[in-house]
């Protein structure tokens, strides 16, 4: 007779076995699958880049700096000026072999430099921005930082900052716009991104809260104590970005 000892072994061990055959082979296949993707990559003819979503650089939306504000933002007014006569196109997120399957092997240098004049733009105009920040020329930081956004940037900082702007002057929904705009971008620090911004929302949005409800001996109805901004928050659903759904 067989004992329940050496049968319980046996099945085991026939588990063990089984899940290390699948675990195994998992690495394996998706190498194998980068492998042939990577093969069939570099093969690819050189295509037309005709249809590449170029960016112009916006000189009508950035605020050309004075001489008052400093140096430095000319300075960097200037790299933009250089950066409008080249091509630029936001590859972020796309990687060098879907680069190589779609426009061919011989085209990765250009589409590589197109995308390093992107981030040079983006990082111009966040701390040009920055700069008029420091400066006390808010608005032009607003409309500065703005642009950025607009553009594609996925720059954490950029989108911060604005919004901790916006906070301070009540203006709640505009930072709900550009956690709109955040979901977009195709970049690591996405989720981080607007986590943050939410965060500025619901501290602000909070503090306020705290506020009015200290204040027991008023007659007034609370709701009017918070600035319609504020409110238009809090009767929304919590946002939730398309990659936590």
């Amino acid at each position: 007779m067989i004992s329940p000892l050496f049968t319980t072994i046996v099945i085991v061990a026939g588990f063990i076995f089984v899940f290390m055959k699948i675990t195994s082979e998992k690495p394996g296949d998706g190498i194998k699958s980068f492998r042939e993707r990577e093969r069939r990559a570099n093969s690819t003819l050189k295509q037309p880049l005709d249809d590449l979503p170029f960016i112009q650089v916006p000189f009508e939306d950035i605020p050309s700096p004075e001489p008052a504000v400093n140096e430095r933002c000319a300075a960097l007014f200037a790299e933009l000026n250089n950066l409008a006569g080249k091509k630029i196109v936001n590859l972020t997120g796309i990687s060098n072999t879907d680069l190589k399957l779609t426009y061919g092997a011989a085209n990765l240098p250009i589409l590589t430099e197109y995308d390093q004049n992107f981030t040079s733009l983006c990082m111009t105009l966040h701390e040009l921005g920055c700069e008029y920040k420091n400066a006390g020329h808010e608005d032009e930081a607003i409309l500065t930082f703005n642009v950025a956004v607009n553009v594609g940037t996925d720059i954490s900082g950029t989108y911060t900052t604005l919004a901790e702007m916006y906070a301070e002057k009540g203006l709640y929904v505009e930072i709900q716009r550009l956690i709109n705009c955040a979901d977009n971008i195709r970049s690591l620090t996405k989720s981080s991104t607007i986590k943050k911004l939410q965060n500025i929302i619901d501290s602000h949005t909070s503090a306020v809260i705290k506020l009015s409800g200290d204040d027991a001996s008023s007659e007034t109805d609370p709701d009017s104590i918070l600035p319609a901004d504020i409110l238009d928050i809090l009767e929304t659903v919590p946002y939730k970005s398309s990659d936590q759904t």
